[in-house]
């Protein structure tokens, strides 16, 4: 059953073709590998999948006891910006302690030269 499209639909189906579109030009300047750009070209692939079809979801929310199809989505969002959070912190950690090495060797290194 085809179901009329709602306003917030309009605008997740334009963000989606946006973000397809920013995929894509990110693959052709070479700033994502080929695997990355199939990666975020299926994430974006599937959401407009279900933004277009939200009904296919029924039977994962009701196993979940989720009400809404907008909730699981709040829900599995929320989760994966934290993870991202996290291991942006773990990569920022990371790159600070190897500038700390690098900056202590070439100082140390100066210091015997002179």
């Amino acid at each position: 059953m085809v179901e009329a499209l709602l306003g917030i639909q309009i605008i997740a189906s334009l963000f989606g073709i946006f973000m397809l579109y920013v995929a894509f030009v990110h693959y052709k300047q070479h700033n994502i590998s080929r695997f990355e750009f199939i990666f975020w070209f299926s994430v974006w692939g599937s959401f407009l999948y279900f933004n277009f079809y939200p009904r296919v979801l029924d039977p994962i929310l009701e196993k979940l006891f989720v009400t809404r199809a907008m909730d699981l989505l709040f829900i599995v969002s929320f989760m994966i910006l934290a993870y991202m959070g996290f291991q942006n912190h773990v990569g920022i950690r990371s790159l600070q302690k190897h500038v700390e090495q690098l900056t202590r060797d070439r100082a140390l290194g100066k210091a015997r030269k002179s």
